[in-house]
């Protein structure tokens, strides 16, 4: 028996709107939210900051791309290329698209050393605009119809979100990731992980850079 596919439109929006507020109040490099400098390359930083109750590493990168709103956000939300630029990811898909402003998607992360098995999240994921600013949003989430796969461990992503601010001449960055990848993983590779998560902003400036490039020819 094909088992219908089941969705909550409501309590996804209500999903989104909770996390966007989340990242608005954790985004900030304030004294309050102790964000921690981790590495910074051509302008490009990254910050790391542990939550004291869970033991979890938070990522937030950020920068400059001298791209429009529209430019970056259309990477972003082209869950299929993520591999492209973040160097963790090993596929990805959208489940379904709602509207404009809200979808559902599969993404499957690598395994960074023999011991550690790949990690998938389904992720409901929101856009909202507010003036200058862009943010999407997305929080992992359990559906009947996208059950774990054996031999694949799902993780819980807490929070996922992009800042796009729109500014002269591009367009400022700023995403934060915060993921429970479950069972037990060596500092080693929590802040592997950290630091590849943090990259992607410059990631996406480079695809970019090269899509331009290749038009220009």
């Amino acid at each position: 028996m094909i088992q219908s596919e089941i969705y909550d439109i409501e309590a996804y929006m209500q999903i989104g709107q909770d996390g966007y507020q989340f990242l608005k109040k954790i985004a900030p490099l304030t004294q309050e939210n102790q964000w921690q400098p981790f590495s910074e390359e051509g302008g490009f930083k990254i910050h790391i900051r542990p939550d004291p109750e869970t033991g979890l590493c938070l990522t937030r990168g950020e920068g400059f791309l001298p791209y429009t709103v529209d430019e970056i956000f259309a990477i972003i939300e082209d869950i299929p290329i993520r591999p492209k630029y973040d160097g963790i990811c090993e596929s990805g898909q959208i489940i379904r698209r709602f509207s404009d402003e809200l979808m559902l998607f599969y993404q499957k992360f690598k395994s960074m050393f023999f011991v550690i098995s790949s990690r998938d999240f389904v992720v409901i994921s929101r856009k909202i605009v507010e003036g200058d600013f862009t943010y999407a949003i997305g929080k992992s989430l359990e559906h009947p119809n996208h059950p774990p796969i054996k031999g694949v461990v799902r993780g819980d992503l807490k929070i996922g979100g992009w800042i796009l601010e729109k500014r002269e001449g591009g367009t400022f960055c700023i995403f934060v990731t915060w993921a429970d990848p479950k069972g037990m993983l060596p500092k080693k590779a929590v802040n592997i992980v950290a630091g590849a998560q943090g990259k992607v902003v410059q990631q996406i400036k480079l695809l970019l850079d090269e899509r331009k490039k290749n038009v220009n020819k």
